[in-house]
């Protein structure tokens, strides 16, 4: 994360729209893309500017084999370069295509985009606004829902909002295989599952860190400003900071031998596993969280999951659609060592998908220094 200074053109498309740019003193340009991965096996995810050149879509990492037998939603968090000349001021025709089904063919390759960003970005003569976190200095520990305050030291225009993040370690919201990065993601262009975003002043939110994980290295928190022109700066961050929950400890344990077509349906099930080391002696609360895709049916028949064989939700997302499931789990339910989390479906309509990196499991234990660790 570094200084700089851009301006954002976003729009909710389907296949093919126009999208209009301001070039004026233009530096380099990149385009991020809100997607489901669509039918599984679906290759060449790709767009074009102005006919110009085919540029790919950033893929998630981590898969044991191609991303295209995986599922996957990845919601606008990484960015392709877009090279400037293929740009132009005003109007600008953005192009989406999909290639074949590479593998699981059914002859139908198919994926959803619900929103593309461009990002402009300018030197640093443009007018622009400029932040910087005022209540956090490298060294500092913070402990449980602090309070971060941004403070604006540059503003030539009127300041629609300004949102604070962070590098550190949590679920994978942004569905790339990465459980330590910057963590945002976009709906429709809008900043979600950040820290927070204030509207005016005093530029304060208040983090919740219920179940943010412990941090094994230290944290990293930056400021985005924007201003009623769209015109955004981010500032430099404030490294070397440490989180930690005073009283408890919350482990996050990923899962393991993710399978691809993580889905169900017409009486089919699909499984994985996590492992959760040690003892569950002084485990207090847990919660599976993960990223769905049609986890809701439209007839009422069950889409399920479960863990260890216990059921621990039906229909628990949105139909046709993407959603971040969060599902408390009774502590009697988890044993140590291999946990089993399973889907089935009877359903003999679209599958239940489970995203890639698949489900995670939070524990809360009390007195931290007698728990296990992960």
């Amino acid at each position: 994360m570094k200084d700089s200074t851009f301006r954002m053109f976003t729009k909710p498309i389907r296949v093919v729209h126009p999208i209009n740019v301001d070039l004026t003193g233009a530096t380099r340009a990149e385009m991020s893309v809100e997607y489901w991965g669509g039918h599984i096996g679906t290759s060449e995810q790709k767009f074009s500017v102005n006919q110009s050149d085919w540029i790919y879509f950033t893929q998630p990492s981590g898969m044991k084999g191609s991303p295209n037998c995986y599922h996957r939603t990845l919601l606008g968090y990484d960015a392709v370069p877009i090279p400037l000349e293929s740009l132009k001021n005003g109007r600008n025709e953005i192009v989406f295509t999909a290639g074949p089904q590479t593998c699981y063919n059914f002859n139908w390759g198919f994926y959803w985009v619900y929103s593309f960003t461009v990002r402009v970005y300018y030197s640093s003569d443009m007018p622009h606004p400029e932040a910087r976190l005022v209540s956090v200095q490298p060294g500092d520990t913070l402990t449980e829902l602090p309070y971060l305050t941004a403070e604006i030291t540059r503003a030539p225009n009127p300041i629609r909002q300004v949102d604070f993040i962070g590098y550190y370690k949590d679920f994978d919201w942004e569905g790339n295989g990465s459980f330590e990065q910057w963590h945002y993601v976009t709906d429709r262009g809008r900043i979600m599952r950040h820290i927070g975003t204030a509207a005016g002043p005093p530029y304060q939110v208040r983090w919740n860190t219920d179940w943010l994980p412990d941090q094994d290295k230290p944290i990293k928190l930056a400021v985005k400003v924007t201003d009623e022109k769209g015109i955004s700066s981010i500032s430099s961050a404030v490294e070397n900071v440490a989180f930690v929950h005073p009283d408890w400890s919350i482990k996050m344990y990923t899962s393991e031998d993710v399978p691809e077509r993580f889905s169900a349906r017409a009486g089919g099930s699909s499984k994985s596993s996590i492992n959760v080391p040690g003892s569950l002696e002084h485990a207090r609360t847990a919660r599976l969280v993960l990223s769905s895709w049609s986890a809701k049916t439209e007839d009422g028949l069950s889409h399920g999951i479960r863990i260890n064989g216990h059921k621990l939700a039906d229909n628990f997302g949105r139909f046709h659609d993407h959603s971040f499931d969060e599902i408390n789990v009774p502590l009697e339910w988890i044993v140590p060592g291999q946990n089993v989390i399973s889907i089935h479906s009877d359903f003999m309509g679209h599958a239940l998908e489970i995203n890639w990196p698949g489900p995670v499991l939070l524990i809360a234990y009390a007195n931290p220094s007698n728990s296990s660790t992960h």
